[in-house]
């Protein structure tokens, strides 16, 4: 997935999914908090993205290893499965389900930009994704050539 799309947060707190992600995700997206954005993944790609946290691992996720018990359960606890509805829209406000006031904690009213990220999209305020953007402008050469 790829590309920037600006959007509004609508009044029941849903935004629609850029048509050129809905071929990816067939009606079912996985939401979950990762650094002050939403990544909204299908359900297979989640599950992926979870096991590739314990690649580096000599035996991948260990259920021995407190980090990563920990870290796989508070991943988990924290997203959440939503279904687009008729008109393709996702309900922001069921990120509000594991913990209240995570929408608003986020910034995700009003103004929100979607980008795609690869393997996922990512839902941002406005704010925060221009002040993303101008630091990795700022920083682009020494990303690509430091």
């Amino acid at each position: 997935m790829t590309g920037t799309y600006p959007m509004n947060v609508d009044g029941k707190a849903r935004i629609t999914v850029p048509s050129p992600f809905r071929k990816e995700i067939d009606r079912r997206v996985v939401m979950v908090p990762v650094q002050g954005c939403v990544y909204g993944f299908t359900p297979e790609g989640f599950d992926a993205w979870i096991e590739s946290l314990f690649e580096n691992s000599e035996q991948h996720f260990n259920p021995r290893n407190l980090r990563d018990v920990k870290l796989r359960r508070g991943l988990n606890a924290s997203a959440v499965e939503v279904e687009l509805d008729s008109a393709n829209r996702i309900a922001l406000g069921k990120l509000d389900v594991a913990k209240p006031g995570r929408r608003k904690e986020l910034g995700l009213e009003g103004a929100v930009t979607v980008i795609g990220n690869g393997d996922h999209f990512e839902i941002w305020s406005t704010k925060q994704w221009e002040a993303e953007q101008a630091s990795f402008e700022d920083d682009l050469d020494a990303l690509m050539f430091g």
